[in-house]
């Protein structure tokens, strides 16, 4: 199965002049943004740096694999991009980087210059490896809007006002697409008047009564969204767009990974459905939360991360070192909760296996 690798060998030679900007290259600069360009790329819309010196300045950074999502595909991705014709002479600005425990929220975007003619692409972070990022992706759906959704839509109008005239490209992965389309929403007029097309890749959607006002109506025509086979995070919460199912190489979840999806040419080969387990944890999900009040969706939440985070944990791949001592430090932390919180999560627990029952006999 080929992916985006072979297509930056296969077309990464091709400009922008030459091919004209697709599907596959939008999902690429999604995929980049998560690189870390802290220190690299300027905050300012007006100070620029070329994508290859970017990545050069990023591979001579000590221990630049702990900052990566995952190492050895990241560093490859960011060797590949900087030989790249068609991606090392963009230009970068706007570069964000934003982790607040305090709100609750996790935010990252930065803008691609396509070319010299005032067209730009707004990339958008998903999720990170922090537990307060992944919380936040929960808490959407109780709350609206969460703290980045609130950021992306102020970053998307600071980048039409620090960038004057031009037109937009917005996108991201997981939690990025989610954004993207919230900021394309309610966006201004004059700012949703500049904007080309919206990437969804695999991000969360939004409750169904949201999907009904108005200025997602506006935008719907102009979203393209794309999960995997074997969704999970693209099936949270409601889609009103359409979208459009890839294969991939990887297994499970692991789909959620766009560097995994299949790539001929320069497009996304389409299947016609998501996956059977897909669909079981989609039902699942959905069955589940329709039965639980938004008090009781916040509360379960809030209620596993704090079970999370025991033994002041704050990045993911934490929870699998010291087990041990994180088994201690999880039972410590359940054993200080209240009786009613206790009984909470017991109860909301029993409802989720209720639901998956309730899937299996549907079927």
């Amino acid at each position: 199965m080929n992916t985006i690798f072979d297509y930056l060998e296969w077309r990464g030679d091709l400009t922008l002049e030459q091919a004209p900007f697709n599907d596959v290259d939008a999902a690429i600069l999604a995929r980049f943004c998560y690189e870390p360009f802290d220190g690299i790329v300027s905050e300012s819309f007006r100070k620029k740096i070329k994508v290859e010196d970017a990545c050069n300045a990023m591979l001579n950074i000590p221990n630049l694999d702990k900052k990566l999502l995952i190492p050895k595909e990241d560093t490859k991705l960011i060797q590949v991009i900087a030989r790249s014709k068609r991606f090392s002479s963009m230009k970068m600005s706007g570069y964000i980087n934003d982790i607040d425990l305090q709100r609750q929220t996790q935010f990252s975007a930065v803008v691609f210059d396509l070319d010299n003619e005032h067209n730009y692409y707004v990339a958008f972070r998903g999720t990170d490896n922090t537990l307060i990022g992944w919380k936040e992706d929960f808490n959407m759906g109780f709350d609206f809007p969460v703290p980045a959704q609130i950021t992306a839509l102020e970053y998307f109008e600071e980048a039409r006002i620090g960038l004057k005239e031009g037109t937009f490209i917005l996108g991201g992965h997981s939690k990025g697409g989610n954004l993207a389309i919230y900021a394309s929403a309610f966006a201004s007029c004059n700012c949703q008047d500049t904007i080309r097309a919206i990437y969804n890749f695999d991000g969360p959607g939004f409750t169904e009564t949201i999907y009904e006002r108005e200025q997602f109506l506006a935008i719907e025509d102009k979203v393209r969204t794309f999960v995997p086979e074997f969704s999970i995070v693209g099936m949270i919460l409601e889609h009103s767009e359409d979208y459009s199912v890839v294969s991939s190489n990887a297994l499970g979840f692991m789909q959620h990974e766009p560097l995994s999806w299949e790539v001929a040419r320069d497009s996304f080969p389409l299947i016609d459905r998501v996956a059977k387990g897909s669909k079981f944890i989609d039902h699942t999900l959905k069955d589940w939360l329709s039965g639980l009040s938004m008090e009781e969706r916040e509360k379960f939440v809030d209620t596993i991360y704090s079970l999370l985070t025991s033994g002041n944990k704050k990045k993911v791949y934490q929870l699998g070192e010291n087990k041990l001592e994180s088994a201690n430090a999880l039972v410590k932390t359940y054993a200080g909760l209240d009786d009613k919180t206790k009984k909470a999560l017991r109860d909301i627990t029993f409802k989720l296996l209720k639901s998956a029952g309730n899937t299996i006999t549907r079927k």
